[in-house]
């Protein structure tokens, strides 16, 4: 009966440790983290577009999803030109693969429709250079194929093969806080033509579970891809944490 007692409370006290530990370390995650595993729901806005993101994590496995609508009218497209992008992580002892399906539909302003449809695969993998500042080199194949419908006239279709190269740097304040910086480049096999691209930003944690933050996206000029001039768009973002 003691014998009983004892292992009993011996199994309490393991459980008690484990889920302290379970919660020490669920604290000691930061969101920025690009290989961390959380669970989230948050809102992305920028001048001309708002988008729904969410992301479920399980131990090792990670699903995201983004949602996109277009809100305003330009010379390039309508309001209601919609996007989405869908992963799946997997990440264990800093080395993590994904696979990616992205893409979108614009509709122009002269009545024609483009879609675009892209899948990648990829590695990252994680360096913890001191307690704050973490590195993520990254590396991504995949195919794109865009088709082009006309209001008047013969649809066309193309297709790509991409490469693409990056890194990720992050530092991650005590307080949860992080700023990270994203530069990388896509090389297009087909049109031979490399599109280079930075993103910075951060987030600030204004509840334990909510966090505000911002980003800004640049993507510079390639008269090869009919982009003639640097485009630049910066996003509002909150987040909450379940």
């Amino acid at each position: 009966m003691k014998f009983s007692m004892v292992k009993t409370a011996g199994a309490v006290l393991v459980a008690a440790m484990a889920m302290n530990v379970a919660a020490q370390e669920q604290e000691d995650i930061n969101y920025g983290d690009p290989t961390a595993s959380f669970s989230t729901l948050g809102v992305s806005a920028s001048k001309d577009h708002t988008q729904l993101n969410g992301m479920y994590g399980s131990g090792s496995n990670i699903f995201q999803l983004d949602l996109g609508v277009k809100n305003k009218t330009d010379d390039k497209g309508k309001g209601g030109d919609v996007n989405y992008r869908g992963r799946y992580f997997h990440v264990t002892d800093g080395l993590g693969y994904s696979v990616d399906v992205l893409g979108g539909q614009t509709n122009l302003q002269n009545g024609d429709k483009s879609t675009t449809n892209t899948v990648l695969a990829g590695l990252i993998y994680k360096f913890q250079v001191t307690d704050n500042i973490s590195v993520f080199p990254m590396a991504s194949v995949g195919y794109t194929r865009s088709d082009n419908e006309p209001k008047s006239g013969a649809s066309s279709k193309s297709t790509d093969t991409l490469y693409q190269g990056g890194i990720y740097a992050m530092y991650g304040f005590d307080e949860g806080h992080w700023v990270y910086v994203n530069p990388k480049v896509t090389h297009m096999r087909k049109a031979n033509a490399n599109l280079a691209q930075v993103e910075a930003g951060g987030g600030f944690m204004v509840a334990e579970k909510v966090s505000v933050g911002a980003k800004v996206e640049y993507t510079a000029k390639n008269t090869k891809l009919n982009m003639d001039k640097d485009d630049t768009v910066a996003w509002l973002q909150a987040n909450y944490y379940f």
